[in-house]
């Protein structure tokens, strides 16, 4: 998968290889799926009653194949300012790591039986790959942006920045972990 990646975008990214690893994991999940057998001595039988908190259990799955996307629209979708990238940092957060663990935790009574170590690997192993796409998140969050000076060509209409040893000297405030800017000014000559 990578290869393919490599021969169409020229590049082997970040995004080519989350994907590479969701691909594979969720390949791993089907087999393991089909490895086990459906008899009746090799089912667990849970509570009859299922009380709020098992309804948000029934959420898990939902919450961890689409917290991830919905927190990426909250921060892609929209041009982060100074203003709002905190609050758009904290909800993906929430929605990538919080939503998942919240919605994984009634779920840690069905770990049991013959089969508790699959259900185990299982709990831990989709929501922790939800979580783990909110880390550089979580990163900038705790580490806050940082001040850059480099020389380039700033577009405003299109609020793009091209790096060039010949354009005129701005100042960039980035988020070093997600590498976006959240911020761009000319910057004074001789700071």
């Amino acid at each position: 998968m990578p290869f393919l990646f490599y021969l169409h975008f020229g590049e082997i990214d970040s995004f080519a290889l989350s994907f590479t690893g969701f691909v594979v994991v969720l390949c791993l999940l089907v087999a393991l799926g089909y490895s086990i057998s459906d008899g009746p001595g090799r089912q667990t039988q849970a509570d009859a009653k299922v009380g709020p908190a098992g309804r948000v259990g029934s959420f898990w799955l939902v919450a961890c194949a689409f917290g991830p996307f919905f927190g990426w629209l909250v921060t892609e979708g929209f041009t982060l300012t100074e203003e709002n990238w905190r609050w758009r940092y904290t909800v993906r957060l929430l929605l990538c790591a919080g939503l998942p663990v919240v919605c994984a935790l009634p779920l840690s009574r069905y770990v049991r039986g013959k089969y508790w170590h699959v259900a185990l690997l299982l709990l831990l192993g989709v929501t922790s790959l939800a979580a783990w796409s909110g880390l550089n998140t979580l990163r900038d969050l705790r580490e806050g942006p940082t001040v850059r000076r480099t020389t380039g060509y700033y577009d405003a209409p299109h609020n793009s920045f091209y790096p060039s040893a010949e354009g005129r000297p701005y100042k960039l405030t980035t988020l070093a972990h997600t590498g976006r800017t959240i911020r761009i000014e000319p910057a004074p000559p001789g700071e």
